[in-house]
């Protein structure tokens, strides 16, 4: 048997895990799946959320660039 992963592993998509939501980036564009306790210490010690907006209406820190920005919260994803 092969050392190397197959296609299907490469490319499908990550498990969901149990109490976990995914995070999508204005500014870097990546999505990135977090658990709703590290959700909460991304939006610690300052966050906004603006309702109205229609995109990403939740400003906080980014998992993936560090950078606070405008972030979009996928709950069911």
């Amino acid at each position: 048997m092969s050392e190397r992963p197959n296609r299907y592993m490469l490319y499908s998509a990550s498990e969901k895990k149990r109490f976990s939501c995914t995070v999508e980036c204005s500014a870097c564009r990546e999505e990135a799946r977090v658990t709703y306790l590290e959700l909460a210490a991304l939006m610690f010690p300052v966050h906004l959320h603006v309702l109205p907006l229609k995109y990403h209406n939740s400003w906080f820190r980014c998992p993936s660039c560090g950078e606070r920005t405008w972030m979009r919260i996928h709950p069911g994803r």
